[in-house]
């Protein structure tokens, strides 16, 4: 008995009038009955589109594999079309049927299978596969042409939204129309990234802020609102049920780096922008212009070290370096293997470990200890400053922005796109031109940072501060001390601290 399987393909693509899933299935088994053949399944391609290989549709794919098409010798289908919109995959399949000793029945199409045994057919049936591609490519214009007049709106084109912002639907002209808005929960944890940022806090340690705070990721966030669990790229490739993605240094700095924060639209990575070159907005900013330019600042001078912490978070990280290499100082801990006593050291840090210094070391009471006497004697009396940034004018990015919309207008006008209306090009250019002009002849008064006394010496505000607040303030202030072998001394001497280093007791 002839073994059969039944090929159904729908692509529910809108412009795309192809018969229903039922339609098909309900022709190709009436058709199966009338024949008396042995139908051994059924390979239903739901939203697959014409343009797919067809060895790479979920369902036939399945049956085309190498075990299972010894289960089969004809594959049905009710028009050329659900088979393939392609010309050349349409083809190849052809020929591969050739070669697996395999026939193809259209419905709509009886002359069909013997064409493909001859030369002569398959010249008729490469010919009749033009229509369908043909059909496809228009198809993909109408829709590439759709994508690309929405492309321009505030509508939102797709996707997971960046982390901040959620898709919002609502009804326009009978349709649903996608926008995104801010999200007030991951707004709060935006506003505080950027705080730690600002403080000089690493982007590993607001990661593990956030893991520890259990703040879901944009995509693990996009998962729950459409309830499935969450699960990490690790996860699926050990197929585990269920797991968070973490935050990772990586990822904190290009969320905080992201210029769809301010509420751009993007395309293919980059600030999709208009006619005029300004980008297209399409939703509130997360951050003011005043916060964005000084988190940039922050996360662009934040200094990224080889350097591994040994056993604890060292005290005085950063501020205690290996006078022979330079490298910060790792806080080591040791316990005596006859007392059981605990013995604190600063060790050269360098990595990997074999670029340490062996012998810079130096017990951790005598440094911190000389740290703290050796700053206070030269910062004590000085007034304690906050650093506040205050946005000048710089003209130099709308200067640019301009050169860039001159550029643009003078390559549209190259492609002919303004013979028809050349008033309105001139009025165009005429405008970024003045503007121009005006933007040169401006004084350039560059943003920064500036310290505003905060009430205080150094002496009086010294005894409020934890270990970690005390290594910040020695950060900023530039203090280093020097490590070598059991002995300290600061990089710079302070003219009222003039001695010999200290010996470890």
């Amino acid at each position: 008995m002839r073994r059969v399987l039944l090929g159904q393909r729908a692509s529910y693509v809108r412009d795309e009038r192809s018969d229903s899933l039922e339609a098909q299935g309900f022709r190709l088994r009436a058709r199966a009955a009338e024949e008396g053949v042995r139908v051994v399944g059924l390979a239903a391609d739901v939203s697959v589109s014409g343009d797919v290989d067809l060895v790479d549709r979920p369902a036939l794919g399945q049956w085309l594999a190498v075990d299972s098409r010894e289960k089969w010798d004809e594959l049905w289908v009710t028009t050329q079309d659900r088979l393939s919109r392609s010309e050349p995959h349409f083809m190849s399949f052809v020929f591969k049927m050739l070669e697996w000793n395999k026939e193809i029945h259209v419905l709509d199409d009886p002359e069909f299978t013997k064409q493909m045994q001859t030369p002569e057919g398959r010249a008729i049936l490469h010919v009749k596969s033009l229509g369908p591609h043909k059909e496809l490519e228009r198809i993909k214009q109408r829709i590439q042409d759709s994508h690309d007049r929405r492309r321009f709106t505030n509508r939102w084109p797709g996707g997971i939204p960046t982390f901040g912002y959620r898709i919002r639907k609502q009804y326009e002209d009978g349709r649903q129309a996608a926008y995104i808005e801010l999200d007030e929960e991951m707004l709060v944890w935006l506003h505080r990234m950027r705080e730690w940022a600002i403080e000089g806090l690493p982007h590993s340690t607001i990661a593990s802020r956030l893991n520890e705070g259990n703040v879901l990721t944009a995509r693990d966030r996009s998962r729950v609102a459409r309830g499935k669990v969450t699960k990490s790229k690790s996860a699926l490739r050990r197929n585990e049920e269920e797991s968070r993605e973490w935050w990772s240094n990586g990822s904190v700095k290009a969320l905080l780096t992201n210029e769809s924060l301010l509420g751009y639209k993007k395309y293919r990575g980059k600030v999709l922008r208009d006619d005029n070159g300004d980008p297209v907005k399409i939703a509130d900013a997360v951050f003011t212009e005043k916060e964005w330019e000084t988190l940039q600042v922050a996360v662009a001078t934040r200094s990224v070290t080889t350097a591994r912490r040994v056993n604890t978070a060292s005290p005085m990280y950063g501020v205690a370096v290996c006078a022979d290499c330079g490298s910060n100082a790792n806080h080591k801990i040791s316990r005596g293997h006859k007392n059981g006593a605990t013995y604190r050291y600063y060790v050269c840090g360098n990595w990997p470990a074999e670029k340490r210094c062996k012998k810079m070391t130096c017990r951790a009471e005598i440094v911190e200890e000389m740290v703290e006497i050796l700053f206070l004697q030269k910062y004590g009396r000085e007034r304690v400053t906050k650093r506040e940034w205050v946005t000048g004018s710089d003209s130099a990015r709308e200067l640019a922005e301009v050169d860039a919309k001159i550029r643009r207008l003078m390559r549209q006008d190259e492609d002919g796109d303004w013979e028809d209306n050349r008033a309105e090009y001139r009025q165009r250019m005429d405008r970024l031109k003045e503007r121009r002009a005006e933007l040169k002849a401006q004084p350039i008064i560059k943003s920064g940072w500036v310290e505003v006394d905060q009430g205080m010496t150094f002496m009086e505000l010294w005894g409020t501060l934890d270990m970690n607040g005390k290594r910040q303030r020695l950060i900023e202030s530039g203090f280093r001390m020097m490590i070598g072998h059991g002995t300290t001394w600061p990089e710079k001497v302070p003219l009222s601290a003039v001695q010999p280093p200290l010996q470890p007791a």
